[in-house]
């Protein structure tokens, strides 16, 4: 019925070479012309996955060869609805740093960073970041010096990179470092003669020097062409971190992609059925159609030979004749109409692997009246979104270390370097994940009472019940409130004593109490 041209991808490929010596500028550019063509390979199905999750899908170019003129286009975009899902519920709240030290100084330093993080905007960057991420498996991000902060700028500035034009290029050793990372726009110039010449800018990162290549349009050989500049990092490493989805690089968007496409399918033939069957043909039984005449009187032919029969202003017919002719004469509509309920059952199907593949909660009303509150959750695929979330995290986490390392590299080392980071490491600082945690709430809370009742130590109760998005931060506040009550209701009872004529008491502290104790009392 339809010609649909359709594509399939299994992830982008990890670019890798071996660490040339020296890593001067030939060396890199001998990575370059290594890894380049794979790169391009990455930059034209991230292309084609961008387009796809915003539309672009293969149902547009459908090519109908029967009743051609009856051809309902519908894209139904899932693709782009299951990345907003990820993107919401696993960004929408800014990502935490977290004190994973004893160091009350320290957590202080972790305060500031989460400072810069917000005045940098970090939590919109990264909802971008996440957006490319699921979209087509891997995103980047560059972290570089801020040349010239205010009072009101961190002492770096980020950037989200389009990863159709930004690459990483890691080691093939043991601990996979990246050895070489860029990007590169395209531009128009106009060259010696006055004519306008297309090239393209390559900005090359290593971890001593960044590269300028201005090639032209269609060379790529950066040994036979020299960088035009050669300059000192000003970061001391390579400041393009990637952030992929997997170890494939492969997103939500090629991973159900035939899926989505049959969505497309179903709901344009659906629609085409109904059509068809509003227009249905006219036939004429044992009764002929005139024939169409020209100019001449003479019969007009189609390309066979075949007398072409005028059609009527109602619609498409056509006469036919039964054995021998017997039959009485008859005129009516050929109607046959798509069984509807089997079309959506068909789709239903359909959505459910996705929501399924992609641990996507399910839509689908199926409320019962024994159900529970944590019963309806594994139901209906909250559990699977959360244990794919947590899986997601891992990587994402590795990545933002990353990040952290340069971040703390420019607060310590590089001019102006900010005295509020102190001598905070990688090693004090945790990265925190914040969602919705509610869900569960009476059965996480008797979690934390019955460890904190078994002696537990109560910060990591904190953690292991999972109730607050930062529990270092929660149990220091607690503690610090619940030692101000305890000194205030102790203050007290000794002054009962005092009043009840014990004089070996010792004087009293002096506590202001919290209005919570107060009412203690």
């Amino acid at each position: 019925m339809s010609q649909i041209e359709e594509r399939t991808m299994s992830g982008r490929r990890v670019l890798s070479a071996t660490p040339p010596e020296p890593h001067d500028a030939a060396g890199v550019g001998a990575i370059l012309n290594a890894v380049m063509p794979l790169h391009k390979e990455n930059s034209e199905e991230i292309g084609y996955l961008h387009d796809f999750r915003r539309g672009k899908q293969p149902i547009i170019d459908r090519v109908k060869e029967v009743r051609p003129e009856i051809n309902n286009i519908i894209v139904e975009n899932r693709a782009a609805e299951i990345v907003e899902f990820k993107k919401g519920y696993e960004h929408s709240h800014p990502i935490l740093y977290t004190n994973e030290s004893k160091d009350g100084d320290k957590g202080e330093a972790v305060v500031v960073l989460n400072s810069y993080a917000r005045a940098d905007c970090k939590d919109e960057k990264d909802q971008e970041l996440a957006d490319w991420i699921y979209t087509c498996g891997t995103s980047y991000r560059i972290c570089l010096p801020n040349k010239e902060p205010t009072v009101d700028d961190p002492p770096y500035f980020t950037d989200v990179m389009d990863p159709r034009y930004t690459f990483v290029v890691y080691s093939n050793e043991i601990g996979k470092r990246p050895l070489v990372a860029g990007s590169y726009v395209s531009r128009t110039v106009e060259n010696d003669k006055g004519e306008e010449e297309d090239e393209t800018v390559y900005g090359i990162y290593t971890a001593g020097n960044k590269y300028t290549w201005v090639m032209a349009e269609g060379d790529d050989d950066f040994i036979e062409t020299p960088p035009e500049t050669e300059e000192a990092n000003p970061v001391g490493m390579i400041p393009i971190i990637e952030y992929p989805l997997n170890d494939a690089r492969l997103g939500y968007v090629e991973l159900c992609m035939p899926l989505f496409n049959a969505i497309n399918k179903l709901d344009s033939n659906r629609l085409d059925g109904i059509e068809q069957f509003v227009q249905a043909l006219l036939v004429f039984v044992n009764c002929e159609l005139p024939t169409e005449m020209d100019n001449d009187g003479n019969p007009v032919k189609n390309k066979y030979g075949q007398a072409v029969k005028v059609i009527p202003k109602s619609g498409d017919a056509i006469d036919i004749k039964s054995n021998g002719g017997t039959d009485a004469a008859d005129v009516k509509y050929l109607v046959s109409q798509l069984d509807q309920s089997d079309a959506q059952i068909t789709k239903e199907d359909l959505q459910n692997a996705v929501y399924e593949i992609c641990g996507v909660p399910s839509r689908k009303d199926r409320a019962g009246g024994g159900d529970t509150g944590q019963a309806v959750v594994l139901r209906d695929g909250w559990g699977a979104a959360e244990a794919r979330a947590k899986s997601t995290e891992k990587m994402f986490r590795k990545s933002e270390y990353e990040y952290l390392k340069i971040v703390l590299h420019i607060c310590r080392y590089l001019p102006g370097r900010v005295e509020s980071v102190g001598d905070l490491t990688l090693l004090d600082i945790g990265v925190s994940f914040v969602r919705t945690r509610t869900d569960g709430m009476f059965t996480k809370a008797q979690t934390l009472q019955i460890l904190l009742s078994c002696g537990v130590e109560p910060e990591e109760s904190y953690k292991h019940a999972e109730i607050f998005g930062d529990p270092s931060a929660v149990w220091a506040k607690s503690k610090e409130w619940q030692d101000s009550d305890a000194q205030y209701i102790e203050n007290k009872l000794r002054m009962a004593r005092i009043l009840e004529g014990d004089h070996d008491e010792e004087p009293l502290v002096e506590d202001a109490p919290t209005e919570t104790a107060q009412q203690q009392m």
